[in-house]
């Protein structure tokens, strides 16, 4: 653990919790600033520039082996100038040198990600974690500082060349034009598709072996797919959604006591996770299994009912655990407690035993707890991996019976779990971040109907309008009420994506602005003029080298993506030209690379695919509070209609007061008893008006497969 004996360093003085974790240790740590480069330039030393985040089970021990040791501090504090850096608050600097470490080394990066650069933010030399001691065929950290503090000094050359060669290389990689391909924008999404099913793993789920990541966007594309229900392509994508959603569920990824989602599972059955809970996974999987519950039955792998709890258990652990005081929400809960990953969350039967008694059978039994344990030490992780007759069978009881004592024990287990040391919660909450969960809690809200979740996402928005809005930009954190840090593309198109979901959830015309204020931002500060392409950094900020392109989607979904959404999005609510002339050059300029790239670029593709064949507009004339509208809403609500967009108004007045397009309300009214009637609209063409919820559900039948 780190000492708080020690006289503190500069990070002593920050917000992030991930740098206030560094801030005893004997490294004479700088934030990242201008401050920090020009001591380097003075006293003529490299810089040590060190990136992670506070979830970021590596960077602990890298913190424990080497920051935290004297001698290595020593080395770092003499001959060089260290930097460390919160990947989640400079999303722009992680970028930026994750790319070198991978033009660098020909291979991924990760974190903590450990860079040598020069006085001028160039960079020669990065690896990721270094050991203390050399193992795993990699040297020593000591030994690296050594070999790099001689080759500054005796070959000071070379090391200039070195990252002249390297920036110039980051240069080419950044501004490398889009690749092209012959597919039409419309079909990006089924290139797209036929391209990620083979390499579904059919049996298991997910993609690939392990590590095995939710991959949330790249599943939404199948899902997107599947809607359509038309042919051989959809019936495999359905199939592929089915089997992932289930086996995700059943896997020691999903917290069976408490609700939510580990990062992701260290092997390919989804079994033992790397425990961190990240805010961004459980808002896209939130979502993800909501449409699940829209698009499966009761015969395919998982149900909807199952999905609709995992919904349910998933939004209440952010609500419970990952939400703040003001109303918005935290970043992430760590993988470690009391020094060990995973310690909060694992079990033996003695401990099952002790809590509920003659429960104990059954649940060890359904969550596969065993004296062997299928993690370390003996410890088991909770996961239903058996199918619930077979446990029943070897139990010696009714599957009724099982699940009885499983209902009995969970609340007890969980009361118990409660008690013990909790793993670090990050409390600063991202803008970004913030904008999944608020979509998430909107769409979730209205479709389930639970309307604390619905108001949850309404007050998290006014939070960043009234507090993160300000001079026409967004800010990109908040802690304790107070934002700071400027924000980037996926921040502003985020945002602007949560208030359109927000718009959909309540018809507050307040959303609906907000959404159209940033994205003008977006048009304003991030985009190419000469290209359409949109930047990762506003052009009033800081630009770390160069000025990033980056369209692809990470962990949670690009800023270009993002940011076509909301412009489609808005271009038909509204009909403002100018949206649509943004969001055509953008479909020009990123649907070749999106075609072959779906797994890097799904949250792209399926904008793209929304601009090029338009969205589903629903239009509900009606009183949004009578029992009737509200039973129409519900059903396009239940409804899988990929690209839909979602409107409800009285009259045509009230829909040009909330801003909309008067093409989208000219014709169109409520009934003469001011009973309801759905308008349901694919680009010119139009269905018949339905006045009953069953008329309506055969019309959303009818254009979901479109």
């Amino acid at each position: 653990m780190t000492s708080t004996a020690r006289p503190p360093n500069r990070l002593v003085h920050e917000r992030s919790p991930y740098l206030l974790q560094h801030a005893h240790n004997p490294v004479h740590w700088m934030p990242w600033g201008d401050e920090a480069f020009a001591r380097a330039r003075d006293e003529d030393k490299p810089v040590f520039l060190s990136i992670g985040y506070s979830a970021c089970h590596w960077c602990h021990v890298m913190e424990r082996e080497s920051f935290e040791d004297e001698a290595a501090a020593a080395l770092l504090n003499e001959h060089f100038v260290s930097i460390k850096v919160d990947r989640e608050e400079r999303p722009d600097v992680d970028q930026t040198y994750q790319l070198a470490h991978q033009v660098l080394t020909q291979r991924g990066g990760g974190w903590p990600l450990s860079m040598f650069l020069t006085a001028d933010r160039k960079p020669f030399y990065g690896g990721t974690y270094f050991p203390n001691v050399r193992r795993y065929g990699m040297p020593s950290f000591t030994d690296v500082l050594r070999s790099l503090a001689d080759a500054w000094t005796a070959q000071r050359e070379d090391v200039a060349a070195q990252a002249d060669e390297l920036t110039e290389a980051l240069a080419k990689v950044t501004l490398t034009d889009p690749a092209r391909s012959q597919t039409p924008p419309a079909e990006v999404l089924r290139e797209g598709v036929r391209r990620v099913l083979p390499r579904v793993d059919k049996a298991l789920g997910g993609f690939g072996a392990a590590p095995k990541f939710p991959n949330t966007m790249t599943v939404d594309l199948l899902v997107a797919a599947a809607a359509r229900r038309d042919d051989a392509l959809s019936d495999e994508a359905r199939s592929a959604v089915a089997v992932t959603l289930d086996r995700m569920a059943r896997g020691g990824l999903f917290d069976h006591l408490g609700g939510g989602f580990a990062r992701y599972s260290t092997d390919a059955r989804w079994q033992v996770p790397h425990f961190e809970k990240m805010l961004y996974d459980n808002a896209q999987l939130a979502r993800l299994y909501l449409d699940g519950a829209r698009l499966l039955g009761d015969d395919d792998a998982i149900t909807p009912a199952r999905c609709r709890d995992v919904v349910r258990e998933t939004l209440t652990y952010v609500l419970r655990e990952m939400t703040s005081s003001q109303g918005v929400f935290y970043s992430a809960q760590d993988a470690d407690s009391e020094g060990e990953e995973g310690r909060f969350f694992v079990w033996t039967p003695d401990a099952v035993r002790a809590l509920v008694g003659d429960d104990a059978d059954a649940v060890c039994a359904w969550y596969d707890v065993t004296a062997e344990g299928n993690w370390e030490h003996g410890q088991s992780v909770l996961w239903t991996p058996r199918a619930l007759d077979d446990v029943a069978r070897a139990a010696d009881t009714t599957p009724a019976e099982l699940m009885a004592a499983v209902r009995r024990a969970r609340p007890i287990l969980w009361a118990a779990r409660e008690l013990r040391p909790k793993p670090l919660r990050d409390d600063k909450c991202l803008a970004g971040w913030n904008a999944l969960m608020i979509s998430a809690l909107a769409d979730a809200g209205a479709t389930m109907g639970e309307r604390a979740w619905r108001d949850a996402a309404a007050v998290a928005l006014d939070m960043w309008r009234a507090r993160g809005w300000s001079h026409n930009a967004l800010a990109h954190a908040m802690k304790a009420g107070e934002t700071y840090g400027s924000g980037f593309l996926d921040d502003h198109a985020g945002m602007a994506c949560a208030a359109l979901d927000v718009y959909e959830a309540t018809f507050e015309p307040s959303a609906l602005a907000f959404a159209r204020a940033l994205i003008d931002a977006v048009l304003a500060r991030f985009v190419d003029d000469a290209t359409g392409e949109f930047f990762f950094t506003p052009s009033d900020g800081e630009v770390v080298l160069h000025r990033s392109r980056d369209p692809f989607d990470h962990a949670y979904p690009g800023g270009a993506g993002l940011a076509l959404d909301a412009l489609v999005r808005l271009a038909e609510l509204t009909g403002h030209a100018p949206y649509h002339a943004a969001a055509s050059r953008a479909v020009e300029r990123y649907a070749g690379a999106a075609a072959t790239n779906p797994m890097g670029m799904a949250t792209l593709a399926r904008a793209i695919e929304r601009a090029a064949r338009g969205s589903v507009e629903v239009i509900v004339m009606g009183e949004a509070s009578r029992d009737d509208t509200r039973a129409m809403l519900d059903a396009v609500r239940a409804a899988l209609v990929p690209r839909r967009t979602l409107v409800c108004v009285r009259d045509a007045a009230e829909g040009l007061a909330h801003g909309l397009d008067a093409g989208l309300l000219e014709g169109r009214t409520a009934g003469d008893d001011g009973a309801p009637v759905v308008y349901v609209c694919r680009g010119t063409a139009c269905e018949m008006p339905a006045r009953t919820v069953e008329a309506l559900e055969a019309t959303l039948r009818r254009v979901a497969t479109a």
